[in-house]
C-alpha cells in the first residue's frame, strides 16, 4: 500500500519529468555501499519531499531485500493431499523452467506454489501466456519479490 501511495505521489508531483536515459552505468557504482547516490545524479524536477520519500522507500527495500512486484500462482490447495500435490506441481514446473524461481508457501490450511520475480505485470503476463498450456489455471498475484541484481541494469527509460 505504501509503495502505491509513493508511486502515485511521484506521478502527481513529477509532472515536469521527461524521459530519462542512462547509458551504461558503471558496475562499481552500482555495487557500492551507497547505491542510493544514483538519485542525486539524476536531474528530476520535483518536490524535495518526494525525493526524501523515494530514498526512504529504497532504504526500506534494501533492508528487507524485497520490493513490490508480481508472481504467477500455479497451484493453490488444501486437504490431505495438498502438500504432495504442491510439491509435484513445483517439481513439474522446475523440470521445464529451471531458470525461474519457485516458491512453495504454506498459509494454514493452504499450500500455494508461486513462480517468478516480476517487476511489472506485463513481464508476468508474458510468462503466463507461455505457461498457459501446462498451467491453464495460473494467475498473476501482487507479492513482495526479491530485489533484482543491479549489475544487470543498463538503461532506465
Amino acid at each position: 500500500m505504501k509503495q502505491t501511495v509513493i508511486s502515485l505521489l511521484m506521478l502527481i508531483l513529477c509532472t515536469g519529468f521527461t524521459s530519462l536515459r542512462i547509458s551504461r552505468i558503471q558496475e562499481d557504482r552500482l555495487v557500492s555501499p551507497d547505491s542510493l547516490s544514483i538519485w542525486e545524479k539524476l536531474d528530476i524536477q520535483c518536490d524535495e519531499k518526494l525525493n526524501e520519500l523515494l530514498k526512504l522507500q529504497a532504504e526500506q527495500n534494501k533492508k528487507n531485500g524485497t520490493m513490490s512486484g508480481f508472481r504467477l500462482q500455479i497451484y493453490f490447495g488444501s486437504g490431505e493431499n495438498a502438500h504432495g500435490q504442491a510439491i509435484r506441481t513445483k517439481t513439474e514446473f522446475l523440470s521445464s523452467n529451471p531458470d525461474i524461481k519457485t516458491y512453495l508457501i504454506f498459509k494454514s490450511p493452504d499450500f500455494i506454489v508461486r513462480v517468478g520475480n516480476f517487476r511489472t505485470k506485463s513481464e508476468a503476463l508474458k510468462i503466463q501466456k507461455t505457461l498457459s498450456y501446462k498451467f491453464p489455471n495460473s494467475f498473476i498475484v501482487a507479492d513482495e519479490i526479491a530485489l533484482p541484481e543491479l549489475s544487470k541494469l543498463t538503461t532506465i527509460n
